[in-house]
C-alpha cells in the first residue's frame, strides 16, 4: 500500500491524510497523536486544526516535532463542520481517516481500511467497528460490531457508522462537503445527501477507542439535544426521498420521546445507564486483550509531546 505515493504538480501526493479538528482537548489530544505515530502504515500526514482552543491544546499541538505534521490555528471557533471540509481542502492523501481528539487508533487502523478501499475500488467510505473507553482510559465495552445495513432506512435512522471510525477517499470529501448549518449532525446530513450515488463500506472488527462520556452529564446532555435538533433538520430536507413522509415522521417523533428520556435520565442521575446500553460486554479476555493493545499506544514515542506534557504539569 505504501509505494502508493505520488506527484500532483509540485505537491506530493502521500497515502493518507488524518484529520484531527480540536478545540479545548488538552487531557487527550496527546494520546491521540500517539495513536497516529503508533500506525503501522507511516506514508502519512497529520493536520491538526485548532477550532479556537482556549486551554493549552494548541501548545501540545505546535510542540510536535514531526515534519508530517501540520497545525492550522486562526484563533477562532468555527465548528466541526468547517474544521472537517478545510481538513478535506488541505489533504494531500490519497485517502483522508477521520478522528476526533479525545479517541485513540488502534495501531492496525489505517492498514486495513485502506486495505479495505484498495480491494474494494467501488468503496467510497468505510467505517469500522469501536472498542469504548472512559475519560480514565478504561475499556469498557464494544460498538458497532454488526455487519453494514446500507439501506435507506438505516441511513435515515443514523445507524452506518461511528463517525469518527470513517476513512475515505480525499477526492469524496473534496466533492461532498460537509454542510456548516448541521451542527452535530453534520455526518447523518452528509450520509442522507450522498447515500443514493456513493459506496459505504464497513469493517466490524474494532479498530478505534471511542472515548464515551467524556462531558459532564449537563454538558452531554446539552450536546445530545443539539444533534437530535438537527438529525430532525437533516430527516426534514432528505427523509422523503430515502424513506417516504410516514416513516420519516416516525423517526422524527422518535428522536423528541429519546430526547425527553435523556433528559430525564439525566435529571434523575441515571444518564450513564443509558449510555451503557449502546455497548456490548467484552469477555475478560477480550478486556484484557484491547487493554494491552491500548497501553502499548500510550507509551508510543512522539518527538516533542514529553517535553511539552512536563512543562504543563510543571505550571499546573
Amino acid at each position: 500500500a505504501e509505494t502508493k505515493s505520488q506527484n500532483r504538480g509540485d505537491v506530493k501526493m502521500i497515502l493518507v491524510t488524518i484529520g484531527i479538528p480540536f478545540m479545548n482537548n488538552e487531557n487527550t489530544l496527546a494520546d491521540a497523536i500517539r495513536s497516529v505515530f503508533a500506525q503501522t502504515v507511516k506514508d502519512w500526514e497529520l493536520i491538526l486544526v485548532d477550532d479556537g482552543s482556549t486551554d493549552r491544546s494548541l501548545k501540545i499541538a505546535e510542540a510536535i516535532k514531526d515534519s508530517r505534521v501540520r497545525v492550522i490555528s486562526d484563533g477562532t471557533n468555527r465548528g466541526l463542520a468547517v474544521r472537517l471540509n478545510q481538513i478535506a481542502d488541505a489533504a494531500h492523501g490519497i485517502y483522508t481517516a477521520r478522528m476526533d481528539a479525545d479517541d485513540i487508533m488502534h495501531p492496525e487502523r489505517l492498514a486495513q481500511q485502506i486495505d479495505y478501499l484498495d480491494t474494494n475500488p467501488q468503496i467510497d467510505i468505510v467505517g469500522t467497528g469501536a472498542y469504548i473507553i472512559d475519560r480514565h482510559n478504561r475499556v469498557t465495552g464494544i460498538r458497532s460490531t454488526l455487519p453494514l445495513n446500507p439501506t435507506p432506512s438505516a441511513v435515515a435512522a443514523g445507524r452506518l457508522f461511528i463517525h469518527p471510525s470513517v476513512t475515505g477517499r480525499t477526492e469524496w470529501f473534496k466533492k461532498n462537503r460537509y454542510d456548516e448549518n448541521f451542527l452535530g449532525s453534520e455526518d447523518h446530513e452528509l450520509w442522507c445527501r450522498t447515500f443514493r450515488f456513493s459506496h459505504f463500506g464497513k469493517i466490524v472488527k474494532p479498530l478505534m477507542f471511542y472515548r464515551e462520556n467524556s462531558k459532564d452529564s449537563i454538558n452531554y446532555l446539552k450536546h445530545y439535544l443539539k444533534a437530535a435538533h438537527y438529525n430532525r433538520k437533516a430527516l426534514l430536507k432528505h427523509g422523503y426521498p430515502l424513506i417516504g413522509w410516514e416513516k420519516t415522521y416516525a423517526l422524527i417523533m422518535k428522536t423528541y420521546i429519546k430526547s425527553g428520556i435523556y433528559t430525564f435520565a439525566t435529571l434523575a442521575g441515571m444518564q450513564h445507564l443509558l449510555v451503557q446500553k449502546r455497548n456490548l460486554s467484552l469477555s475478560r479476555e477480550e478486556s484484557g486483550e484491547a487493554t494491552k493493545v491500548l497501553d502499548n499506544l500510550l507509551n508510543t514515542n512522539v518527538p516533542g509531546l514529553d517535553e511539552i506534557e512536563k512543562s504543563i504539569k510543571e505550571a499546573a
